[in-house]
């Protein structure tokens, strides 16, 4: 009776896994249609686009794996004596040429052209600059007419509908420049510029990340884009150029002896280096380390104390980059008046 009863859980346990299988699976497939990382919820229409292509390529494959898996049953279990009366000549030259001839043709007019109306330039678009760096974004808007230019780093701003043109490039090794809501890859190679167009029409914020493996930093080379209302988009443009609300003080002077001006921009200080991300308003970003960690002020503090030797294993910092608690309170004190 014992060995009945056993038997009997193990197969309904057996049974169990049979139905909740097939469930768990989609669930995991359908969860990839969705996250701040998926080029299946798309946010504007160059994205549109690319999902669309993804969906009909989807349905394709799916189509002709069904009708394969169909001939392969059918070969697999039909009686052994039972003839066909199909002919095979003309199957072949069907299955295996025609078919294939006409859906090949249509796949390549469809993307050609959607591939053109994706890259076609607009009439005025909003011209952005982007440096990727092991492993962090140099962001730059150039001037245009009365608004100055803005140079900040891991954040970006987008004004909602407006056409906007990315001109992309490396500063060492190659990086690709993704936001999966807004439109596809484009890589960031070494001494040349590429370009990428999109437009937003959703407001929101959407995840930018690297999608080209460069290195150590690579799992931690993201930023946040942000989408608002043209106003507030000219606002925080407005609020970006201008140099940071400083004073001059120990706090400034400690920062500059430390050596963190020779890398790191302050503007309106003495602290004018290149090569590192600009702090000019370092407190008003979400994040810290290209979206390591949150910018909170306990963060921040355990960022200065090994320059985020910990928080982001292989960033570049200085060697050595060990500091006195002092040094750290002092110079998060500084960097948190940056707004």
């Amino acid at each position: 009776m014992h060995s009945q009863d056993s038997t009997a859980r193990a197969q309904e346990r057996a049974s169990e896994r049979c139905y909740r299988g097939p469930g768990y699976a989609w669930t995991l497939l359908l969860a990839g249609c969705a996250g701040e990382q998926s080029t299946l919820d798309p946010q504007g229409p160059v994205a549109n686009d690319i999902a669309a292509l993804w969906w009909m390529l989807c349905g394709g494959a799916l189509g002709i794996l069904i009708l394969v898996m169909a001939a392969v049953s059918y070969a697999m279990f039909r009686r052994p004596d039972r003839r066909t009366d199909l002919p095979v000549v003309p199957f072949l030259i069907g299955a295996g040429l025609v078919i294939p001839t006409v859906v090949l043709t249509a796949l390549l007019v469809y993307t050609t052209e959607l591939g053109r109306r994706i890259t076609a330039p607009a009439a005025d678009p909003l011209r952005i600059e982007i440096v990727g760096h092991r492993w962090w974004w140099e962001i730059r808007y150039p001037a245009d007419g009365d608004l100055p230019e803005v140079l900040t780093a891991n954040e970006l701003w987008l004004p909602l509908g407006v056409p906007v043109e990315f001109a992309v490039a490396s500063a060492d090794v190659i990086h690709s420049f993704w936001i999966p809501s807004l439109a596809g890859k484009v890589d960031m190679i070494p001494g040349r510029t590429n370009v990428l167009r999109l437009r937003a029409d959703e407001r929101g914020s959407f995840r930018a990340q690297c999608s080209e493996f460069c290195g150590m930093g690579h799992a931690h080379m993201g930023f946040r884009t942000t989408v608002d209302t043209q106003a507030r988009f000219t606002a925080w443009r407005i609020a970006r150029a201008a140099p940071a609300a400083i004073r001059t003080g120990p706090a400034l002077a400690l920062f500059v002896d430390r050596g963190c001006g020779e890398c790191h921009t302050i503007a309106g200080t003495r602290a004018d280096g290149v090569g590192a991300p600009t702090l000019t308003h370092l407190a008003a970003r979400p994040t810290l380390g290209a979206t390591a960690i949150r910018n909170t002020p306990r963060a921040l503090r355990d960022w200065l104390a090994d320059h985020g030797r910990t928080l982001k294993p292989g960033s570049l910092g200085p060697r050595p980059r060990d500091l006195e608690a002092a040094d750290v309170e002092a110079l998060a004190t500084l960097l948190e008046t940056l707004h």
